[in-house]
């Protein structure tokens, strides 16, 4: 099968050009071998990213959000994680940069960083490993898989979910892949009614599958997560005022100082590009 990356394309949703272009278009891997689709005015991701792959022409193709920054040993580990899947597994289905592995432990997998969040997510790995679902900042599919979003689900939230269910149910398997990249987004301090409502939309649709941990929420056929993180939201509003982080205006240079502050990584054969440059220098970036 061929994976070839010399040309690839990538898929954006966006809805605000400034963010787009100062933290997406800004990354150093998009040049002329990157188709770049750029689709604006959708009502959901799905609808969005399925008029996108109408438009693909290349065999791995790229889901990302306009707040994803990918710097430039991003494409090599992509690379990389491919080399490994075309001997072990060839017909894989998504990959992402941030999931839930599928062990007994379901914990999250990955390594990346996050503005709203403050801090790094994960740590390095050497993956590719296999995934239970993916966060939707970056998914990426074969071409040649078929796979496609589901036009039905609502909104912006739990995409990703529904695309590893349906690759699985076609018999492919997902992965997390060690790519580090940087999610330049603001924090949330509640979950969104939008979140719920895409909740609700796949507890029916894959009701037979349940239960199935996502990055946020475990998704469930009595739906006591939801209704205790909703709980909890209201105390927040009632009670606190939750500190959350927010978006860098200058996130090459916020890229400069993780390379420079980031401590305690373990240098091991097998970890990407990113983790070897990161070696012996990380500690957690608090504001830029």
């Amino acid at each position: 099968m061929d994976t070839n990356i010399d040309q690839w394309t990538l898929i954006v949703a966006s809805n605000d050009e400034t963010v787009l272009n100062g933290t997406l278009l800004a990354s150093p891997i998009i040049d002329s071998r990157c188709q770049l689709i750029v689709k604006t005015g959708f009502p959901s991701a799905s609808k969005a990213y399925n008029a996108g792959l109408l438009e693909a022409r290349n065999e791995v193709i790229v889901f990302a959000h306009q707040d994803v920054y990918l710097p430039s040993s991003w494409m090599s580990d992509l690379a990389r994680s491919l080399s490994v899947l075309q001997a072990r597994d060839p017909y894989w289905g998504v990959l992402g940069v941030f999931g839930i592995a599928r062990d007994a432990g379901r914990a999250a997998k990955g390594f990346c960083y996050s503005t709203g969040l403050n801090r790094v997510l994960g740590q390095p790995f050497s993956g590719p490993d296999p995934a239970s679902s993916l966060d939707e900042l970056l998914l990426v599919i074969r071409r040649s898989s078929g796979l496609s979003f589901d036009s039905q689900l609502p909104g912006f939230h739990l995409y990703g979910t529904d695309l590893c269910l349906e690759s699985e149910s076609r018999n492919m398997s997902n992965y997390v892949i060690p790519a580090f990249c940087i999610h330049n987004s603001n924090g949330l301090k509640y979950y969104p009614l939008s979140y719920w409502e895409a909740y609700v939309c796949l507890q029916r649709k894959w009701w037979s599958r349940l239960p199935v941990k996502t990055c946020c929420a475990t998704l469930t056929k009595s739906g006591v997560p939801m209704l205790a993180q909703i709980a909890t939201d209201i105390r927040k509003r009632l009670f606190s005022r939750p500190k959350v982080g927010v978006r860098s205006n200058n996130v090459g240079l916020l890229y400069e100082k993780l390379c420079l502050t980031e401590s305690c990584l373990k240098q091991e054969a097998g970890f990407s590009s990113h983790a070897r440059h990161l070696h012996s220098e990380r500690q957690t970036v608090e504001s830029v």
